[in-house]
């Protein structure tokens, strides 16, 4: 079984949309540590880079200035369309498909990333997948943002991380769908992630900065998957929970519906590389 079905099914239309629009930013101090390892055994010039469940291209674009052609898949055509319609990059190209069965030669690539996704797929198929098109000495990066998975620690306020920390450990990790085959992975990002090739030690502070107003926090806790099967198996007191969080983190925070305010959202990151012969 390949990483579709769900996942194609749940980030399309108001989904795709809500997802382009709320999710937190990488800092290009993500893409910087990639490239530093990269070169250490592969110096310039970098030809293919693929970012795996690429989804509205976020990830993608900040490969573009390292690479000759980098190519973004992900199994939502929704997500597809979003990202070719917003780019104006030359060297990215989008294209539909499931992680566990790329269409890229074998022994083309020298990075490939995956961005808050593993959880999603068949591991152990696509970990073939990413020895097949990897070359040697290439780079497989696995990243996340971890709002969901700090405890909820991204406001400045302990009140309103306690809220959103309750709703985590109360409704939200009970309600992963079907498609999330990795639970352990989803539940703490890539931090319990065995990789394919031996690791490399990684930066353990990198961190995603935005403004965000309470309703575009809300509307990224509504583009995570397990709050829409959360809905569904409660469709009224689903919406009722979900507006009591909102009105205590605001109620925590002091602000109205208009005011923006920081968050700060841990992003951890592991590395390999495939042996070179």
């Amino acid at each position: 079984m390949e990483s579709d079905g769900y996942c194609k099914d749940f980030y399309k239309g108001e989904m795709a949309e809500r997802y382009l629009l709320h999710v937190p930013a990488y800092p290009s101090a993500v893409v910087e540590t990639i490239i530093e390892y990269l070169e250490e055994k592969m110096p310039k010039p970098h030809t293919i880079a693929v970012d795996v469940a690429c989804g509205t291209g976020q990830g993608t674009r900040m490969l573009s200035g390292y690479f000759d052609k980098v190519l973004g898949y992900d199994i939502s055509p929704d997500m597809i369309t979003i990202a070719q319609r917003n780019e104006t990059l030359q060297n990215i190209e989008y294209s539909v498909s499931a992680a566990e069965s790329l269409p890229v030669e074998d022994g083309t690539v020298d990075v490939i990333t995956v961005a808050s996704a593993l959880h999603m797929f068949e591991f152990e198929r696509f970990c073939k997948e990413v020895d097949r098109i990897l070359k040697p000495g290439g780079i497989f990066a696995a990243y996340a943002y971890c709002a969901c998975t700090n405890g909820g620690r991204i406001f400045q306020s302990e009140v309103a991380n306690d809220l959103l920390t309750e709703y985590f450990e109360g409704i939200f990790f009970k309600n992963t769908p079907p498609s999330y085959k990795n639970y352990g992975v989803f539940k703490n990002m890539v931090e319990n992630l065995v990789m394919p090739y031996r690791e490399v030690k990684c930066p353990d502070n990198l961190i995603s900065e935005r403004e965000y107003t309470i309703s575009g926090i809300m509307d990224l806790i509504r583009s995570f998957a397990p709050t829409k099967e959360y809905l569904i198996k409660h469709p009224i007191e689903g919406p009722k929970v979900l507006q009591q969080l909102k009105e205590g983190i605001t109620d925590a925070l002091k602000i109205t519906e208009a005011d923006k305010f920081h968050v700060m959202i841990p992003i951890p990151i592991k590395m390999a590389r495939k042996p070179i012969m």
